[in-house]
């Protein structure tokens, strides 16, 4: 007699997790995975899902190759593990990772499928790009491998790129394999007041490893520029910036760096880096228009999380004014999504707006998920 597919499941190899997706596909039953639980606020909520996986049990450090600065690991590995075998080659993950869910412990398979980022984005390859390979168990239960076996649907797809940043909606990331970064010997930081001098210090000699603004709720914004390397370059690199900008000076690292706001809703604003300015300066008399708090962190690069309400207010009608605003801004180059919100808020505005590619997406979910069991909701535009 078989076993009743349970509804809640931690399985500890890629077997038993294929064995588990492959029931639950003969049961037509929807699936969800949990890794860390940091991002799981993210997106709009899934559907009930008939069977809830743990990812914990597939937390291995699988490869560790130093010298070819490679890390291979379960989906289940948390970040903060990673970095901890990474240092002991004096190495670190390339791609830079969000430090407030690292601390809350992000798990690899997780930051990979929800495509996570930090701040030192602008000498530094994306997750798309570092993620070198990986072991996927797609919708009917078929392990699939970056360059090994892959079924027939799937065939000319590059697998690794493609589940980075999927949410779960095309299969779930048992392993991966990623590229490892020389870890610097020092990091410096200065403070800039404003937001005008972020595209100039990007594009300068001093090379940058991160330019993030920051903004508070009817506050001034400044613009936080990182630096890294040999002590003496870090040293000479931060004099510059200081002397080259009025009002720049030294600091240490600011508590909110890596960190999200703190609101009832995100928006994720994506923006040209030329125009970065003027968005800052707009969101500024949107605050005031509106009179809701609206609080702006991001990378100097156009990619900006706002943070908006406050914890006692009922977020929904300033979610819709500033996604309308933005979108009716007239800059071609911006766009504006929900990111995370209470579940009353994504059914009540237009969260995602114009998603470029989105028939090309609903394709690709199609071929790899036919029957949409995999996270069902999750994905970009709700896929």
């Amino acid at each position: 007699m078989t076993e009743e597919l349970p509804r809640m499941a931690r399985p500890e190899s890629v077997e038993e997790l294929s064995e588990l997706v492959a029931r639950a596909h003969r049961e037509s039953r929807t699936i969800a995975v949990y890794g860390g639980g940091t991002a799981l606020d993210d997106h709009p909520p899934g559907h009930t899902p008939g069977l809830l996986i743990d990812m914990g049990g597939l937390n291995q450090v699988i490869e560790h190759s130093p010298g070819d600065l490679i890390l291979v690991a379960g989906a289940g590995a948390t970040i903060a593990e990673l970095n901890a075998v990474a240092e002991t080659g004096d190495q670190e993950l390339l791609p830079d990772l969000p430090a407030d869910r690292t601390d809350s412990g992000s798990t690899l398979g997780g930051a990979i499928a929800t495509r996570a980022v930090g701040p030192r984005r602008i000498g530094r390859l994306p997750l798309r790009e570092v993620v070198l390979g990986v072991t996927v168990v797609l919708a009917d239960g078929t392990i699939a491998k970056a360059g090994g076996k892959v079924v027939k649907n799937v065939a000319g797809y590059d697998l690794a790129k493609l589940m980075t940043g999927s949410w779960g909606t095309l299969g779930i990331i048992a392993s991966a394999a990623l590229r490892l970064y020389p870890k610097p010997q020092t990091q410096g930081y200065v403070e800039i007041p404003g937001a005008e001098a972020a595209l100039e210090v990007i594009g300068s000699q001093v090379a940058p490893a991160a330019v993030e603004i920051d903004r508070s709720p009817g506050g001034q914004a400044s613009t936080v520029v990182m630096v890294e390397g040999l002590e003496e370059s870090v040293a000479s690199r931060t004099e510059s910036i200081v002397s080259a900008y009025p009002g720049a000076q030294r600091c240490v690292e600011p508590s909110w760096w890596a960190r999200r706001a703190q609101a009832p809703v995100t928006i994720r604003a994506s923006v040209s880096p030329a125009l970065v300015p003027q968005l800052v300066g707009e969101i500024a008399r949107l605050e005031d228009t509106i009179g809701y708090p609206i609080q702006l962190r991001g990378s100097a690069m156009g990619v900006f999380d706002l943070g908006i309400g406050d914890l006692d207010s009922d977020p929904t009608i300033a979610t819709r004014v500033v996604l309308e605003h933005l979108r009716s801004w007239g800059q071609k180059q911006l766009s504006a999504t929900v990111l995370c919100a209470p579940a009353s808020v994504w059914g009540d505005v237009d969260a995602w707006g114009e998603i470029p590619g989105v028939g090309l997406m609903r394709t690709i979910k199609d071929q790899f998920d036919p029957d949409g069991l995999l996270s069902p909701g999750r994905g970009i535009g709700g896929l």
